[in-house]
């Protein structure tokens, strides 16, 4: 008898459990996997029933994914006999089973051919014996389309059920609810502007224009606001973008401004030069004119008409990367962007409140990319001064298990209580992730979240709760328009706050705890490298605004493109963030390469001393200040002179001279810096080989001793030919003899020869000279050459 006892109820519990696991919590929209048929599900109106005989019309459609025509198709809304009251029950629902009371009247859907779509509408009576007129819940809801015994498809979702408010006020706390609404968008400027007095901005491209018009993203975003409370979170550089624009703007070619693209070359050739001064590698023909400046100024008009006197927050110039830098210094390589970090929050106060004058901004507020948390950022928000967080219940879960939802409202880790953080619920986070787009979601949405708020608001009775929702920094009209409608068909148990009312309330904070940061937050992050070349960006920056006599003419456009590369816009897209950061550093590079010395391959150096001529190319349109520097790799051999400080004037080239002094011959490296005048180095240094020829004493005493005794034999060689001339001559002039070497002349009478008579080949013997002592020959003791008188030559044979 007792095993048959409980074996029917084994029998009973286990058909319990079958009949209501098709009702634990499930995602906003499911169908049943491998279906014939997509039930849709459009509207449900009201989205929260209620007594006094209101009836809830639910529309949508059924769409046949099969490959075959479907003959019949039978839909039929069934619904869960008990409410649940648990946020639990939410999130575990069978999404393969179809059981419940039917309600309503089934449509019967006939010849739906493959692709094509069937409306369907049934009304539910929102009276006994379906709902329990005296206990407040969620009732799990299936619509089901089937051909006689089979389902073809099947969605879920849920139907909130609040009977009249005197029986059940005392089981539903007041919830707090505030909204954050993102408005920021991506970098569309990367300091590009024109040479113009006015330094028109030139924009990458001009998708901006398309979203603040009617339609886009943003104009539908802002205009979607209107009467629902909100805080906005508000990127200034999008402002500033939508100011630019009104004010006039150009917009670069398709791939121009990329990495490696060369620029279209204006034809024009007496055209004026560009004032490049003016950090513009760009001109006016080669950029489209910008079609968005009265679709900018008519949507900055309407955002401050909404905003009115309203607060709002203000994020870091161009949406700051809280995590981003807080890592980079915490990291192994030290990477220090708090003074980029700085600047963002001075720029985002300054342009919101020159911007959006009525509106008091509040700089107190930091949020970190996707809500998560960690010690680095921790300490980082509490460095600059801002103690209020918010941030994701995924990163800060209650320190123990709790029953029922904790407030909003928690004590920072690590701060001795000094710091606050708004803590946003991990469920809802999920949820308004959905992409509401897809069809059918919108509704789905709508009901689950006021599902949530009701078991939210049921579970354990706590006063003065509070309850954060902060969507996705890119979202739309789309998700906006569902928040206001959930907050209004729930204003019986929630009331539309503000984040200082939450962060004010006077309920206990609940205790939570730093969980492990999500692996996939930190894989979207850009790289340690990307960092440092960001870093390297703005010193180069700043130090080539040192040395201009108008720095804000580069510090103007250039700054403000490095903040944005630490923009949270970059997370999970590299390859755009590094386009964009090749993009800025080519531009910026273009107007450094105008000031530039000009390259020589040696200078020659004679002697011990001298001066090496040096010339400075200065291409802006604008004077500079330069201190010039020379560095001897060989110091002991070559010393030069003090670095010369000095002004350029703009648009032209100076030539200038450094004292050199050499001590030893050969060739000696040398290094031409350009430094600013507080000695930061500009540009990478230049450099040539001098070649010294310097002669020490005593080479030079050689020298000398040598270049002495070569003149002193050249004087006594000069002495001596003179002497032997001389002696000669006073030969040749005695007793009248004629010179034996005096050369042969012809006789006058060969001049009258015969013209035509041929001449001789070769030249008459000139005649033997007569010598004085008769035909002999001369006598050898007589140095002159005479034969001495009575010799035997004279006599005759």
């Amino acid at each position: 008898m007792v095993r048959g006892r409980a074996l029917v109820v084994i029998l009973l519990l286990t058909a319990s459990l079958f009949a209501l696991s098709p009702w634990l919590p499930a995602p906003p929209a499911s169908a049943a996997e491998g279906s014939d048929v997509q039930v849709i599900v459009d509207d449900v109106s009201p989205a929260v029933a209620r007594p006094a005989g209101q009836d809830v019309k639910l529309t949508g459609s059924v769409l046949n994914k099969s490959a075959k025509a479907i003959d019949q198709a039978d839909v039929s809304v069934r619904l869960r006999d008990q409410p649940m009251i648990f946020r639990d029950s939410l999130s575990s629902q069978d999404e393969n089973a179809s059981t419940g009371q039917p309600q309503g009247t089934a449509v019967t859907v006939r010849n739906l051919a493959p692709g094509a779509t069937a409306p369907w509408s049934i009304t539910i009576k929102a009276k006994q014996p379906a709902f329990n007129p005296n206990k407040a819940g969620v009732y799990a809801l299936a619509v089901e389309a089937r051909s006689g015994t089979r389902s073809l498809g099947v969605t879920r979702t849920f139907l909130p059920w609040v009977p009249t408010l005197a029986k059940v006020k005392d089981d539903l706390s007041p919830l707090q609810v505030a909204t954050v609404l993102p408005l920021v968008d991506r970098p569309h400027r990367d300091g590009t502007t024109i040479g113009d007095n006015s330094q028109t901005p030139v924009f990458r491209d001009d998708d901006l224009a398309r979203s603040l018009a009617p339609g886009g993203r943003l104009y539908d975003l802002v205009n979607a606001t209107e009467g629902f409370k909100a805080d906005w979170a508000i990127d200034p550089e999008l402002i500033d973008a939508a100011r630019d624009m009104a004010g006039g703007y150009r917009v670069a070619p398709p791939g121009s401004l990329d990495p490696d693209v060369p620029k279209k070359k204006r034809d024009t050739k007496d055209a004026k030069p560009e004032d490049t001064a003016k950090a513009t590698p760009n001109e006016i023909g080669n950029t489209l004119p910008g079609g968005g400046g009265a679709t900018a100024a008519a949507w900055l008009d309407r955002l401050k008409t909404l905003l009115g006197a309203q607060p709002v927050i203000g994020l870091p110039y161009g949406d700051t990367d809280l995590a981003l830098v807080a890592h980079g210094l915490a990291g192994s390589g030290k990477i220090d962007l708090r003074p980029e970090l700085t600047e963002a929050r001075r720029e985002s106060a300054e342009v919101l409140q020159q911007t959006l004058p009525n509106s008091p901004v509040r700089t107190d507020v930091a949020w970190p990319a996707d809500g998560a948390l960690d010690e680095a950022i921790i300490a980082l928000t509490q460095g600059m001064g801002t103690n209020t967080v918010l941030t994701s219940g995924r990163s800060l879960p209650p320190t123990r298990q709790l029953n029922h939802t904790p407030t909003a409202k928690a004590t920072l880790p690590g701060t001795d209580g000094q710091g606050t953080a708004l803590v946003t619920d991990p469920t809802i986070d999920a949820l308004i992730r959905t992409d509401t787009r897809a069809p059918g979601q919108k509704a789905l949405l709508t009901q689950r979240l006021t599902a949530e708020l009701l078991t939210i608001s049921l579970d354990n009775q706590r006063p003065n709760r509070g309850l954060v929702i902060a969507p996705p920094r890119t979202t739309d009209a789309s998700l906006v328009d569902i928040l206001k409608k959930v907050l209004k068909d729930s204003n019986d148990w929630t009331n539309s706050a503000s984040l200082a009312e939450v962060a004010g309330a006077p309920a206990t904070p609940t205790a939570r705890k730093l969980a492990e940061y999500p692996h996939e937050v930190r894989a979207s992050e850009p790289s340690g490298r990307f960092l440092t070349d960001t870093r390297n960006l703005s010193e180069s920056t700043h130090t080539f605004a040192a040395i201009l006599t108008i720095p804000e003419r580069v510090t103007g456009p250039f700054d403000p493109a490095v903040l944005r590369l630490l923009s949270t816009q970059w997370r999970g897209d590299p390859q755009a963030a590094e386009r964009y950061r090749l993009g800025v550093t080519r531009s910026l590079r273009e107007l450094q390469s105008l000031v530039y010395v000009v390259r020589k391959t040696g200078v020659t150096l004679s002697g011990d001393a001298g001066n090496i001529p040096i010339t400075v190319v200065n291409g802006l349109q604008q004077p500079i200040n330069i201190t010039i520097e020379l560095t001897s790799h060989q110091p002991n051999r070559l010393k030069l002179g003090q670095p010369m400080v000095t002004t350029v004037p703009a648009g032209r080239t100076q030539m200038f001279k450094t004292s050199a002094e050499s001590a030893a011959n050969g060739k000696v490296l040398v290094d031409i810096k350009l430094l600013a005048p507080d000695g930061r180095q500009f540009k990478a240094p230049e450099s040539f080989f001098v070649n010294t020829t310097t002669i020490d004493g005593l080479t030079r005493w050689i020298i000398g001793v040598l270049a002495f005794l070569l003149a002193v034999f050249s004087v006594r060689a000069f002495l001596r030919r003179r002497r032997e001339a001389a002696l000669a001559a006073d030969g040749d002039g005695e007793d009248g003899e004629v010179r034996d070497d005096a050369p042969w002349t012809p006789d006058a009478d060969d001049s009258t020869a015969d013209p035509l008579k041929p001449s001789s080949t070769r030249s008459p013997e000139p005649p033997m000279p007569t010598r004085a002592g008769g035909n002999g020959p001369p006598d050898p003791a007589d140095p002159r050459g005479h034969t001495p008188s009575g010799s035997t030559t004279d006599r005759p044979e």
